[in-house]
């Protein structure tokens, strides 16, 4: 029987199959059985590659939506379209005798009716500007979604003061007024997030690589 460091045994460690060759000594002394058959997990190549592609493409593609360059353009476009607006009011008003906006009537003063106006641009350009940064986390195509949505709402700003009652001439001014300030509203914000110039977030103006 062979000699180990254990003592004497008749056919290998005990635990293992009969018919294997004994191990080694140096085996025998330092290891046993169940810790020389374990060998290191070795993370998968394969699975390393795909992450740093990953991380490359996230990087050229950029981080994320352009809603710093959007809020400000948003929030500065509802302070200068309410300037206008009051001071196209004031002028039809006092200047024309033209009674816009078509909602406030006859009776109301000229500041007010002015007043009330701008703040109903300004906070419709920021009701819009918050619409695109809700597309901009949630459809494909925000800048299409957000073009089709804004020419739908102006198309209905335009022809709602038509059917107040009203003089014409108050409900035309209105109509244009909402046409123009809509439209420039759309464009603006639309051209914002697309001169960002990263896919997806330039949509219907997506450019071709």
């Amino acid at each position: 029987m062979p000699d180990s460091p254990f003592g004497r045994y008749s056919g290998g460690l005990p635990g293992r199959h009969a018919g294997r060759p004994a191990p080694r000594p140096w085996e025998r002394s330092f290891r046993c059985p169940s810790t020389a058959r374990q060998r290191p997990m070795e993370a998968p190549p394969r699975r390393y590659e795909e992450f740093v592609a990953l991380h490359q493409e996230i990087s050229a593609e950029g981080a994320g939506p352009p809603l710093r360059p959007l809020w400000w353009t948003g929030v500065s476009t509802a302070l200068l379209g309410g300037v206008l607006t009051f001071a196209a009011v004031i002028g039809l008003r006092t200047m024309f005798g033209v009674e816009a906006p078509v909602f406030a009537g006859g009776h109301a003063a000229a500041t007010p009716a002015a007043t009330s106006y701008a703040l109903c641009v300004a906070a419709g350009t920021i009701q819009a500007t918050a619409l695109m940064h809700l597309l901009l986390s949630s459809a494909a195509r925000p800048v299409r979604a957000f073009a089709w949505i804004g020419g739908v709402a102006v198309a209905l700003l335009t022809i709602l003061p038509l059917t107040l009652r009203g003089p014409f001439d108050a409900a035309l001014a209105t109509a244009g007024i909402n046409l123009a300030g809509g439209t420039a509203v759309v464009v603006l914000l639309s051209a914002v997030v697309a001169a960002s110039g990263q896919p997806p977030w330039d949509g219907p103006f997506r450019r071709t690589r």
